[in-house]
């Protein structure tokens, strides 16, 4: 139990959800690897609507560090996000690390 009342699991999923939201709100289209992290196929897997923050599935404890590592890519030049997008990504990991600790 984390000081505020969260779980781990807790604190982990919305940083999962901060992620994707903003890896969503950064690139025009759905990336390769943000839908592989959530399980989402191009042919079956609609756009999101604008502004919309997509779900997070709940896959397990043990493809947390998994999700989380794969919106961090997400969210890196290397894939194409500018500085300030990986900067926030670094901002969102920086402080769940905090909240783990």
């Amino acid at each position: 139990m984390l000081a505020d009342g969260r779980t781990r699991r807790q604190a982990i999923r919305e940083a999962l959800s901060s992620l994707a939201a903003l890896s969503l709100a950064t690139r025009p289209v759905r990336s390769t690897v943000l839908m592989a992290a959530t399980g989402a196929h191009t042919a079956s897997a609609p756009e999101a609507p604008a502004g919309s923050v997509p779900a997070v599935p709940d896959l397990g404890d043990r493809v947390l560090a998994d999700q989380l590592v794969v919106l961090l890519l997400d969210c890196s030049p290397e894939y194409g996000a500018n500085a300030a997008v990986t900067e926030k990504a670094r901002a969102i990991a920086v402080q769940l690390r905090r909240e783990l600790s």
